[in-house]
């Protein structure tokens, strides 16, 4: 994506008063030890994948096709787009996380890791 896409976007994002994950600084002082972080990777990968990410897509096609058929007005749009601009936070940040997570243990297996 280019300068000026990331800039639009980010622009957008101010004038429509609207976060994204990188504006949350709290999240990004979360760190756990590889014992830590892999155990909750599996649970959350676990969890998100049979339970989670089915409901959250569910949440906002409802949202969206609620906004379609019932928003009169300008303002139950924008409030039914904020909705679904919360859901998506929330679910962009657990694929990040599942991501994240399992890719620090997915590395291959080198030479030095099968000497003994």
């Amino acid at each position: 994506m280019s300068k000026e896409t990331e800039q639009s976007k980010e622009l957008l994002r101010q004038l429509l008063t609207s976060i994204n994950l990188e504006d949350i600084e709290e999240l990004k002082k979360i760190t756990l030890n590889d014992a830590d972080a892999l155990s909750r990777a599996a649970d959350v990968e676990l969890f998100y994948k049979n339970h989670f990410s089915k409901v959250i897509k569910l949440f906002i096609q409802i949202q969206l096709e609620y906004i379609g058929k019932e928003a009169e007005t300008t303002e139950q749009l924008m409030f039914g787009r904020g909705t679904i601009n919360g859901l998506f936070l929330i679910k962009n940040w657990f694929d990040k996380q599942v991501n994240l997570s399992l890719s620090r243990f997915d590395k291959p297996e080198t030479d030095t890791d099968t000497e003994a």
